[in-house]
This record gives C-alpha cells, structure tokens and sequence, in this order.
C-alpha cells in the first residue's frame, strides 16, 4: 500500500504553542505581529511558549531582526512529508478495523515515531530524533 505521512504539533504542547507554531507554519515571522494579534494572552505566557518552541528546536529565533522562523528539521521535514510517499504492508485485520484507512501514531507509540522519524530523517542523529518524536504526532494516509 501506497502512503504519506503528515505531522502536526504534539499535545503536550498548549494552545498558544499550538498558535504561535501555526502562524510561524503560516509565513507570519514578525515578533511583535504575533505578540499582538495572542494580546488576551500575558507577554510571560507567551515568552514561555517562545522558549519552549525554541528548547524543542521546533522554532528558531532571530534576536536581532525579532523574527521567527522555522527550524531546519521541521522545515526538511515538511518538505520530506510533502514531496514523498511510501511502501508498507499493513494486515487486511488493520485495514478492516481503520476509518478511511488514515493510521494516528499517538503520543505513546514513541518508539513507531521514532522508526518514522529515522525514515524521513535518515541523516540525522537518532538522539536528536527522539526529541523530534516527542514534540510530533503522525498520521499515515492512504494514496500517494
């Protein structure tokens, strides 16, 4: 079977991770924009989403121009997801069981998003991998 596999940001990040990370996904990089536009949030809450965003190497900083970018393994993983698909085999069993046949690699499955990760990222150090695996969650669609 022919599939692709997409991520989105993990759970254990929050809401504001979640925005702050989406209008960076979404090409909007000045500092201060995004300051304003989560304004019902304090600037403490969103400096600690900023740092946890850049702790996890999710996204970069530019202190000086205040602009935020993504990092380089989100991007090459972006472009991985969205330019490649793959060969498995999965059991007729599971196929049966799956809705639409799209498979979420849930946040306990630590170990598939890694063997993902190493798949997509075969380049990369599998420690700094595993910090990835932990800040991602997958899903496998069908088609390619």
């Amino acid at each position: 079977m022919t599939v692709k596999i997409d991520f989105s940001l993990g759970r254990r990040f929050g809401v504001v991770e979640q925005t702050i990370f989406r209008l960076v996904l979404n090409g909007l990089t000045d500092a201060k924009q995004i300051s304003n536009l989560l304004g019902v949030f304090s600037d403490v809450v969103i400096a600690n989403a900023l740092r946890k965003l850049v702790n996890q190497q999710i996204i970069s900083v530019d202190i000086e121009s205040r602009k935020l970018s993504l990092s380089d393994a989100v991007v090459a993983l972006i472009e991985i997801c969205s330019h490649s698909s793959f060969e498995i085999d999965i059991p007729n069993e599971i196929l049966l069981v799956a809705d639409n046949a799209d498979y979420s690699i849930e946040k306990t499955a630590i170990e598939a998003k890694i063997a993902i990760l190493v798949e997509l990222l075969p380049k990369v150090k599998r420690s700094f991998l595993i910090g990835l695996a932990k800040c991602f969650d997958f899903r496998i669609c069908a088609g390619g």
